[in-house]
């Protein structure tokens, strides 16, 4: 099976997100034990160091960032398994 991906994004914008993507990463293991509401305004501010040559400014990358930034804690966690389902709010599981 070959999957297409539609190219409806400019190349700047997805090297954009994709910094983002590994910014959101990499900040869930400098920041341990923080919270992304706690880290995500220090992010901000760090995103023009990080952003290289992409115009995108961080409102239209924080998402990108927040979505890495959980995955990443999902699997500080070993809570992103194959698996077994991640549940959510169930204790003793």
């Amino acid at each position: 099976m070959i999957v297409r991906l539609p190219h409806s994004h400019s190349l700047d914008q997805d090297e954009g997100r994709a910094r983002a993507r590994v910014f959101g990463e990499e900040a869930n293991g400098l920041y341990p034990g923080r919270s992304w509401s706690e880290v995500e305004p220090q992010m901000a501010d760090e995103w023009r160091q990080v952003r290289g040559e992409s115009r995108l400014r961080w409102s239209e990358v924080r998402r990108d960032a927040h979505a890495a930034w959980q995955v990443a804690k999902l699997v500080h966690d070993d809570c992103l398994r194959d698996h077994a389902p991640v549940m959510a709010g169930r204790s003793g599981a």
